[in-house]
């Protein structure tokens, strides 16, 4: 498949500002050094030039041309540190445009407090807010690249039924500026209302060797069959234990019939910001492996079951240091003591669509990772099969594979917590509406 896998820790700034300005102080600390030191070349040619005969064994041309090489090279990086330290500047600028934009919704007077900040920076170069727009812009453009525009998309949303989520004008509205408001589940926010009934029954229980120490294992555990959710009871070596909670996608195109991981489901968690009936399965899941209120519990989902994990990240129901979502038509805006391990393809209807591309600000842990590439190449006659699981399947095994230091750092603590657990217990469950 076409496009270059792009491993960022999320949002729209792929790049720390702090480090930036670091690496802008190092360069103009060299840049000071090779200024020093083509004067001090300077003053050696005078020294040689009056030194008479002596002279005769240096190039002194070529000395003076070494100097003025020196001089050119401190000039040029002390620029370069300047730029750098400027663009460090537009990234934090945009980075806090973005919060700003979140915050004020739900938390204005959060989003207020960073006025002074913004105010600073934008003072304190011309153009610098230009700067930061276009960064923003060109993250936009990028994050939805590829979207819908194969010659046979059209004909394969009707085919496929994806636009059965909702009549196709509604759809076409939440693929353009509707999706910043649901897309991006903003901080505080919590699904209202009560729960819907359902019914959940164990279908199966297992013992499983040891917990999943890869993107791909972790994709892989989803349930499967009758199955839409699957809890793993994690005992660690001190006899604590810890739950991982895995949410398979949407299961029917119907409204309200007896599988709740329908388009009815999809409507209330997206559209209508309140529980849905998988939603409420989920949480009833959980209770009957045994997870309490405050357990730790970390979630895996897979479209609607991403959207479902990140509900329950955001609920406060349990502590949820962990939170993977793929293909998902929401992106939850988490705290900094969560990871967010986010998976989409630019060109995806729903985890690019829906999901309006996922905030422009950075969203939980510094640990967190977004993943994303164009999946179709543009000989493909649809894009739609971006949303597919197997397609997924092959761009979380290219992050595997990629050796970029987020998902290596990752994988390091996977590994490390899976060496201190005992055993894992894997219970599946599968709901209906009674």
């Amino acid at each position: 498949m076409s496009g270059e896998l792009e491993i960022t820790s999320g949002g729209a700034i792929s790049v720390d500002p702090e480090q930036m300005r670091a690496v802008a102080d190092r360069m103009s600390a060299a840049a000071a050094r090779l200024a020093d030191a083509g004067e001090n070349v300077r003053r050696a040619h005078q020294t040689l030039s009056s030194g008479g005969s002596g002279s005769v064994h240096v190039d002194l041309s070529a000395l003076w041309g070494a100097a003025e090489a020196l001089s050119d090279h401190a000039d040029a990086l002390a620029s370069d540190a300047v730029g750098t330290g400027i663009m460090a500047d537009a990234f934090e600028l945009a980075d806090l445009r973005s919060r700003q934009q979140m915050l004020s919704i739900e938390h204005p007077a959060a989003a207020e407090r960073l006025q002074d900040r913004i105010d600073e920076l934008i003072a304190s170069y011309p153009g610098l807010d230009a700067m930061a727009a276009s960064i923003t812009t060109a993250w936009e453009r990028r994050s939805q690249e590829g979207m819908l525009d194969r010659w046979l998309d059209t004909f394969a949303l009707g085919t496929m039924r994806l636009s059965a989520l909702v009549p196709m004008h509604v759809l076409t509205r939440m693929l353009g500026d509707a999706t910043e408001a649901a897309g991006s589940v903003l901080p505080g926010k919590r699904l209202t209302g009560g729960p819907p009934p359902v019914a959940v029954a164990q279908v199966s229980r297992s013992s499983v060797g040891g917990s999943a120490t890869t993107l791909t294992q972790l994709v892989q555990r989803l349930p499967g069959g009758e199955a839409q959710v699957a809890v793993e009871k994690r005992t660690h070596g001190d006899g604590s234990v810890s739950f991982v909670a895995y949410i398979d996608g949407t299961r029917s195109l119907t409204f309200a019939g007896d599988d709740p991981w329908d388009m009815g489901s999809n409507w209330d968690l997206y559209a209508a910001g309140e529980q849905s009936a998988a939603y409420a399965a989920t949480l009833e899941a959980l209770t009957l492996a045994g997870a309490e209120p405050g357990a730790r519990v970390d979630v895996v989902g897979y479209s609607q079951g991403a959207a479902i994990a990140g509900a329950v990240a955001m609920s406060g129901v349990y502590e949820t240091s962990r939170v993977m979502i793929v293909g998902s038509p929401t992106v939850p805006v988490l705290d900094e003591d969560q990871t967010l391990i986010r998976a989409f393809h630019t060109d995806d209807p729903v985890g690019a669509g829906l999901s309006g591309g996922g905030p422009a600000a950075a969203t939980g842990s510094a640990e967190s990772v977004t993943i994303s590439r164009e999946y179709s190449t543009h000989r493909d006659a649809t894009s739609v099969q971006s949303h597919l699981r197997d397609a997924y399947d092959q761009t979380l095994d290219l992050a595997d594979e990629s050796g970029d230091a987020r998902v290596v750092a990752l994988r390091e603590r996977l590994e490390a917590e899976a060496a201190d657990i005992v055993s894992v217990e894997r219970t599946e469950y599968r709901a209906t509406r009674p």
